[in-house]
């Protein structure tokens, strides 16, 4: 269990582009904080794999984690897997210096953090979708209206306009030569 010296590194990894990036970070280096991970070995694969929390001991031996210099030290790895069904994320990453770190009730708990985390993230992918998809009707309505008005331009206005030409040329031929019109 942690003691309350302990110095507890964590961070969140997040997808974009299928790879893992630093979204944020609290104990991390400037060069950690760019540091891409593919999330597909060791614990952070591992968790992603399973769906639940992975424990480890040596951050220096993980295939993915070991070019974290902010993890060099430590002797204890928590991996939470943000997952809602068949939908990954990314992880909350939690890396503590002594092992064995972490209990039972920290684990539910932030456990229970990884679950709201993840309900947000469903939330604002699902509010990027509707956003996309408003734009998208809009700009399929914005075609349709300007489909429309080149139609009415090319059809009946240019037919009502023609109307109206033959019926000003009639009107003067008949004020100007009735017996020919």
């Amino acid at each position: 269990k942690m003691g309350p010296d302990a110095r507890l590194r964590s961070c969140v990894l997040l997808f974009r582009d299928n790879v893992l990036h630093v979204a944020t970070s609290r104990g991390l280096t400037r060069t950690d904080k760019n540091i891409i991970v593919e999330g597909q070995r060791g614990v952070v694969g591992m968790a992603l794999r399973q769906a639940e929390p992975i424990f480890a001991s040596d951050p220096r031996r993980d295939p993915e984690l070991r070019y974290f210099v902010a993890f060099q030290d430590c002797k204890s790895i928590l991996c939470i897997p943000l997952r809602a069904g068949f939908d990954n994320y990314g992880v909350l990453l939690f890396v503590a210096e002594q092992p064995n770190a972490f209990d039972g009730e920290q684990v539910q708990l932030l456990s229970a953090i990884g679950t709201q985390a993840t309900i947000a993230l469903q939330n604002a992918v699902l509010y990027r979708n509707l956003l996309e998809e408003k734009e998208r009707i809009a700009e399929v309505e914005e075609d349709a209206r300007k489909k429309l008005a080149r139609e009415l331009h090319d059809g009946p206005t240019q037919r009502v306009a023609a109307i109206a030409m033959r019926i000003n040329l009639t009107r003067r031929l008949i004020e100007r030569k009735p017996d020919e019109a």
